[in-house]
């Protein structure tokens, strides 16, 4: 007996010992906000969520660590004592909750990522989900991680409003919402993670809310749910098995639009760990009706009413929060109806309330805001728990369109754009010009901001707000009908796109003749066959260039430049028909001269190509594309529609001769893009045969003296749905001569000679844009190769290549090299996408050269001062080096007297400058003295790697 009341005092001793060191703290978090332009101070608030039934105090053994060395604590005095306040600002915010906050700022030293913790010690006992009673051993942690980088601006972390005091039932689906809003306008992203117990250290013992453990089924009956949605935030448990206390953790990110790198960077996170007391309860949780997402203009008045009812009857609290509730300039409120009362309170259900924002300029940003609607229950029973649900509507603020655009030819070839001073200029966005052929109609409000993107229209040009007017020469041409519209775009990090101003169209008269058709009326390796029309000079001058006109057909091959120029007809006719082509693998384009009736030649038409038609195999199912480069346009609102043909029509998919108009599509709307899964029949694509396809297209110049629809034809094009057989490898050309070394591991590279390294000799020093250009051939034996793909390594080692590039041609040109070192791969693609075999590999090389001076004057004249590299002509300057190693001797080669290694050097010099000086800065006397010098250069051939200089030097003072 004694043993056993021994027993039972031991433990009661450990619960009572155990529960004094446990904090009861339910939730917390770090958040930050920069507090100076000129260093890198923040100001960091702690909020911690402790259980009002507790007697231990928040800061008990707490420390808080910024992620430079610098930590405060342990304990609340310590905390208080170099807190921004002195103390701890403590409140009870209901649900048995108490709300301690506290405020801590520190300089971090520089750019970086920064990593800020508190920790304490303990967590309470008897948490489910970490052990049960073991999780008062448990620490809880929080982190905050913070990115300050100069090349992403100021930047604070997100905030959350709404406090972590739900509690839950048994059986019932539980939600919270945290109310993050970003005050820089970033964009915010939500993730569960596991709560930790040290700095990177997770809880080991913990388990997760949807294991089948600790919950089975949701509130209907379905499959448990522990999920975050990413976008809103909204965490659910669906739904409690066991009454108890559990623990869950989730991250908020901040991610913002770089223009440096052109993507999303990750700015840091704000960590939420919080704890969910589930009890036993008979009540439904009570619901809310908000209105649909919306967009409006700024300095619109917002008004919307909320309704709130409870399913039970009770009575129910509705509240808001955001951060609209927040802005310095025209915060939203939220009003309970009818008496428009901003302070929520418990009223009968149903209940309404009234969201209100008056909106101004300062509130666009390319982000919606977010506004949390939260509603809460008051259950009849005062022991029961009250039940919360959540609703998030987003507002889109727009800037207002620009106004008063007006546009007239300038000249003969030019349009002047005339507009008013923007509404918003004092936020200094940029005015973005947007061009297109012929009208696009469309109501630039509600929630079509910008520009849509099938439209057809194209941004031109990006001017500063206070410019008013613009002249348009960018390759505009006669005949055609030019619209265009203006969008004001605010600047990063908020961001934000105004509406589109209304559309001014002017149309360039036709004194040159305008194609009207590049039309493929034949497929063919050889005998391929394109019909051409284009219209007379109509708007021309007579007198000044009197007809009848001759006219000069211009072909050239591809969609756009000057390969395969050959005049294929001269006529006084406007039509021809173009034969014995290569209609089947390559897109033409031409142009039309035309001469008077002295033979003048008077000008030129705009150039225009055919249709191209590209296809991609899929499962029973084949997807089209389509483009042309044309001087109309081939997306226009009077006639948008595109026709697709296709063989093996009919229900058995054998008739290969007769192409059916199987269906269309609305361009205007979709897009140059088509996808067939057999729908004109309702029979799926067979995976055993080819079907073949052509597409007819539409458009118009816009000007009502040239007829319209202007129609033509693509090339036909065959494709096997699902074809899994890739083609065969291509061979890349090796013209002149080659060499052969060993790669770094192993594997031959072949190195072409450089046929740029003479051009180089003419550029300076400083040149540093490099380009290497490769040819290859291919045997297409399945005449289905739809381009080539591009792979490039700098080093040539086998697993070190990556894609770089992908075109139709049989040649690419690599741009924008650092140096020519590289070497390439090349694999052919196929209509179904897919990738033969790479080729071997080829490999270009650096031209090395360096060259050093035998005499120089340190006599500080501005001439021959130092021992310096050759660097004039430019012939002899240094290319290509990656070290230099220097040495000085006496005459004799002795006693050294000065040594540079620019591998030593932070900011390496490697022309040298040797002022004649010793090691200690002695000027060394007029004479003559022997030096080395190793130079290293970046090659891939060994025997280019190193040069050494082993020469004398002459010192004239």
């Amino acid at each position: 007996m004694t043993n056993i009341r021994s027993l039972l005092l031991l433990l009661i001793f450990t619960a009572i010992s155990t529960d004094l060191w446990a904090t009861h703290i339910r939730a917390g978090e770090i958040t930050a906000v920069r507090i100076s332009q000129s260093s890198l101070r923040y100001r960091f608030t702690l909020i911690l969520y402790k259980d009002t039934g507790s007697p231990v105090q928040i800061g008990e053994g707490g420390i808080f660590n910024f992620g430079q060395g610098r930590t405060i604590g342990p304990g609340r005095a310590a905390l208080e004592q170099e807190s921004v306040d002195g103390s701890f600002d403590e409140r009870v915010i209901g649900n048995e909750t108490l709300i301690s906050v506290i405020q801590f700022d520190h300089t971090f030293d520089g750019p970086g990522v920064y990593v800020i913790s508190y920790t304490e010690q303990n967590r309470n006992g008897g948490i489910i989900n970490m052990g049960g009673a073991s999780s008062e051993e448990i620490p809880f942690h929080i982190e905050t991680v913070i990115r300050i980088d100069p090349g992403l601006d100021v930047n604070g972390t997100p905030q959350l409003t709404i406090p972590p005091i739900d509690r839950a039932c048994i059986g019932s689906r539980f939600i919270h919402n945290p109310g993050a809003y970003d005050p820089d306008g970033d964009s915010l992203a939500y993730k569960i993670v596991t709560p930790l117990q040290d700095r990177g250290v997770e809880v080991r013992n913990y388990v997760p809310l949807d294991d089948p453990a600790i919950s089975d089924i949701s509130e209907d009956g379905g499959p448990t749910e522990f999920s975050i949605d990413p976008l809103t935030g909204d965490l659910v448990w669906d739904a409690p098995k066991f009454a108890g206390e559990y623990n869950v953790a989730f991250i908020i990110e901040e991610w913002r639009f770089s223009q440096l790198t052109g993507r999303y960077e990750l700015l840091g996170y704000v960590t939420r760990d919080m704890q969910i007391l589930v009890e036993e309860c008979d009540n439904e949780r009570p619901e809310l009706e908000i209105p649909a997402d919306t967009c409006i203009e700024a300095g619109t008045l917002l008004e919307a009413e909320i309704l709130g009812r409870d399913p039970d009857g009770n009575k129910v609290l509705m509240e808001a929060f955001g951060g609209v509730f927040g802005l310095n300039s025209n915060a939203a409120e939220y009003l309970s109806l009818p008496g428009l009362n901003p302070n929520p309170e418990f009223r009968d259900s149903p209940a309404t309330s009234l969201f209100r924002w008056q909106t101004d300029l300062s509130h666009v940003r390319a982000r919606p805001y977010q506004v949390q609607f939260k509603i809460t229950d008051d259950p009849s029973d005062p022991e029961a728990p009250e039940l919360v649900d959540f609703a998030t509507w987003n507002i889109q603020v727009v800037a207002p369109a620009p106004t008063g655009l007006t546009s007239a030819v300038d000249s003969g070839l030019s349009i002047e754009l005339n507009w008013d001073d923007y509404i918003g200029a004092n936020y200094a966005p940029t005015m973005q010009i947007y061009r297109r052929v012929d009208s696009y109609d469309f109501d630039p409000e509600n929630c079509i901001v910008g520009i849509p993107p099938q439209s057809g229209y194209e941004l031109i040009d990006e001017l500063p707000i206070d410019q008013t007017n613009y002249i348009d020469d960018n390759d505009v041409r006669p005949g055609v009908k030019y619209c265009y519209r203006l969008v004001a775009e605010f600047p990063l990090p908020e961001g934000g796109t105004s509406y589109a101003s209304i559309e001014t169209c002017t149309t360039i008269p036709l004194d040159v003749p305008a194609i009207t058709n590049v039309s493929i009326e034949n497929t063919g390796m050889t005998d391929g066959g394109i019909f051409v029309k284009w219209t007379s000079p109509l708007e021309i001058n007579p007198i000044l260039f009197p007809p009848p006109y001759r006219y000069e057909l211009i072909r050239y091959q591809g969609f756009d430049g000057n390969v395969g120029r050959t005049q294929v007809t001269s006529t006084l006719d406007t039509t021809f028909m173009d034969t014995g082509l290569n209609t089947e693998g390559t897109p033409y384009h031409y142009m039309v001269r035309f001469y008077d009736n002295a033979d003048n030649l008077i000008d030129s038409s705009a150039t225009a190509s055919s249709v191209r038609l590209e296809a991609l195999g899929l499962v029973q199912a084949v997807e089209l594309s389509w483009e042309a480069d044309v001087p109309w346009s081939n997306r226009v609102q009077s006639f948008p529609y595109h026709y697709i043909y296709r063989n093996r029509a009919d229900i058995a998919a054998n008739d290969t001769d007769n192409f059916v108009l199987i269906d269309s599509t609305l361009v205007t709307a979709d897009g140059f893009t088509y996808l067939d899964e057999g729908q004109f029949n309702s029979v799926p694509l067979l995976e055993d045969r080819e079907y073949c396809y052509y597409v007819v297209t539409q458009g118009s110049y816009g000007n009502p003296i040239i007829p319209a629809p202007l129609v033509n034809n693509s090339q036909v094009v065959c494709i096997q749905p699902n074809d899994e057989d890739p083609p065969e490898e291509p061979e890349i050309e090796i013209p002149g001569d080659s060499t052969t070394v060993e790669g770094p591991d192993g594997t031959p590279l072949i190195i072409l000679d450089n046929p740029n390294c003479d051009q180089l000799q003419l550029e300076p020093c400083a040149f540093a844009n490099f380009s290497n250009t490769l040819t290859w051939t291919a045997d297409d034996v399945d005449n289905d190769i739809a381009s080539f793909n591009i792979y490039y390594s700098t080093s040539g080692a086998e697993n070190s290549f990556t894609l770089v590039g992908n075109t139709r041609d049989m040649q690419f040109t690599h741009t924008g090299l650092s140096s020519y070192k590289g070497c390439y791969k090349i694999a052919a693609v196929d209509r179904s996408n897919n990738e033969s075999t790479l080729s071997n590999s080829v490999c270009f090389d650096n031209c090395p050269y360096y060259d050093l001076p035998n005499t120089f004057t340190p006599n500080d004249d501005g001439v021959n001062d130092t021992f310096r590299a050759f660097d004039q002509p430019n012939a002899q300057c240094p290319r290509f080096v990656r070290s230099v190693e220097f040495r000085v001797f006496n005459r004799w080669g002795g006693k050294e007297l000065f040594t540079y290694n620019t591998t030593e050097e932070v900011e390496p010099n490697f022309f040298i400058d040797w002022n004649g000086t010793d090691e200690n800065g002695n000027e060394l006397p007029s004479g003559t003295y022997y030096y080395t010098a190793t130079v290293t250069f970046d090659v891939l051939d060994p025997a280019k790697a190193k040069q050494e200089f082993k020469n004398w030097v002459k010192i004239i003072r």
